[in-house]
């Protein structure tokens, strides 16, 4: 079977119209490998803008696929829907599509018709048996995980177990990308995926959903061996001698000390190249900073999302309180590894203070980056079933959580506060530090005289707008120092 796989690698949310995207998708990488190790041939197209009907057509006819195959997100399935049903009306090939979106909204993705099938949960199994069946000229039933229609009725295949030893998936396929689609901050930077699963149960997240779809959830956090994420970076530097720096995008790359213990000493003796990670800010201790320290850290992304101890505990259930923030920020910034803070706005019972709390904490942690977006309730999720049942969902997904635009309705904020947050989040950051620096009482005084200016209805949101954006334009960023996240 001759499987093509479509790659919607960009965005156009409102007035957002970026440069191409241009990076590796490692969920393709990987099924790609299985089933070129199957011996099923495998194309890709990597679209990092928007394609023309004709264009994309084209594009599909030009490789002779046997099956057209997409990974999405809830945030590129608009998109998807849109490409299956030209390709599907143009040239009736079979479709299927899994990643994020047909995890955990399976229903909704089964009922776009053009799709023919879905799969629930990890695909590098299905994917395979999917493909030896259709070319056996069989059907998908009795294919766990898969979800097809026959007779105009889905069959729904129960969920396969996790795998549980990931040194058993080959190296994800990166020979299937053109380097001439990357983004340039991408050109010399190594993808990687250290581990799978994440055992915590944020609301906004989609773990706690994913995890609970499988019949072995226990199993849901995995890790690779240490000499197997070593051997595939260095197969990967041999490909590419020119490779610059790692990005694991593991949700917690730390989680296993025991594991991360054994991986910095590798890494350090056998690879050598700064890295990028996500920690998570009540699993950082003295002892693993400095790990992180001696194996080359460049920037250590940790979520904060809130600054509201209230919000953070009964709305994204985050159970973790101020001082752990403060002790982890504290510790990377003592052991010179730069920071990134995660950050949300525009959660449900969330009010101008605890929004202003979030900068406040930032002020506080001075992050080398701080990134702030809006929340995107995502399919099923507590937090989404929260929004739905007060009534707060909006009309429209965004196809980027980087709007800066809150489509919700929310109960105590308005979309124009939350994007008058996101908009001024660093410039607030900026001024509640300098107010923190200056003398007793005058330090108090005056963050209070900021508290007021962004809280009282004294002042209309027009002119409160047209103020910091006069204040943005002269923003000294010698207080801000970005890092290449």
């Amino acid at each position: 079977m001759k499987v093509t796989f479509v790659y919607t690698d960009y965005f156009e949310t409102q007035d957002i119209i970026t440069d191409p995207q241009g990076r590796v998708c490692l969920g393709i990488g990987y099924l790609s490998a299985v089933l070129k190790r199957a011996g099923h041939p495998v194309e890709l197209i990597h679209l990092v803008r928007p394609a023309a009907r004709d264009e994309l057509i084209e594009a599909v006819r030009a490789t002779f696929p046997d099956l057209v195959a997409f990974s999405a997100t809830t945030l590129q399935f608009s998109k998807v829907k849109e490409l299956a049903g030209w390709i599907k009306e143009d040239l009736g090939l079979p479709i299927a599509c899994g990643g994020v979106h047909p995890t955990t909204a399976p229903e909704e993705a089964i009922a776009v018709e053009d799709l023919d099938y879905i799969c629930v949960g990890e695909g590098e199994e299905a994917i395979v048996e999917l493909c030896d069946a259709l070319e056996a000229g069989r059907t998908a039933d009795g294919i766990a995980s898969i979800w097809s229609r026959r007779n105009g009725e889905v069959v729904r295949n129960p969920v396969r177990p996790l795998v549980e030893d990931l040194d058993a998936i080959p190296f994800p396929d990166r020979d299937i990308f053109d380097e001439a689609n990357f983004a340039a901050n991408q050109k010399k930077r190594l993808t990687m995926m250290a581990s799978r699963g994440c055992p915590f149960d944020c609301s906004y997240c989609c773990n706690h959903l994913q995890k609970s779809i499988y019949p072995n959830p226990a199993k849901y956090v995995r890790f690779r061996s240490p000499a197997n994420v070593i051997a595939e970076i260095e197969a990967a530097r041999e490909s590419d001698p020119g490779l610059e720096q790692v990005r694991f995008e593991d949700d917690i790359l730390t989680m296993d000390r025991r594991w991360f213990r054994e991986f910095a000493a590798l890494y350090q003796e056998r690879v050598d190249l700064p890295f990028i990670c996500n920690a998570r800010v009540d699993l950082l201790n003295e002892e693993m900073v400095d790990l992180l320290a001696q194996a080359g850290c460049s920037a250590i992304a940790m979520g904060v999302e809130s600054g509201n101890k209230w919000l953070r505990k009964n709305v994204l259930r985050r159970q973790m309180g101020d001082e752990k923030i403060l002790a982890a920020f504290a510790l990377c910034k003592e052991a010179g590894i730069p920071t990134v803070s995660l950050n949300m706005t525009g959660f449900p019972h969330e009010t101008m203070s605890m929004a202003l709390d979030t900068i406040k904490m930032n002020s506080a942690i001075e992050p080398n980056l701080a990134q702030v977006t809006a929340l995107c309730p995502f399919p099923n999720t507590r937090i989404y079933d929260e929004c739905v049942a007060g009534g707060m969902m909006g009309d429209a997904t965004p196809d980027t959580l980087f709007t800066g635009r809150s489509e919700l309705k929310l109960d105590k904020l308005t979309r124009d506060q939350v994007r008058m947050l996101c908009e001024n989040f660093v410039l607030l950051m900026v001024a509640y530090r300098k107010c923190a620096s200056l003398p007793w009482p005058i330090s108090s005084a005056a963050a209070g005289g900021l508290d007021f200016f962004m809280k009282t209805r004294l002042i209309s949101q027009k002119t409160r707008d047209r103020v910091l954006e006069k204040r943005r334009f002269k923003l000294d960023w010698k207080y801000f120092v970005g890092v290449d996240y």
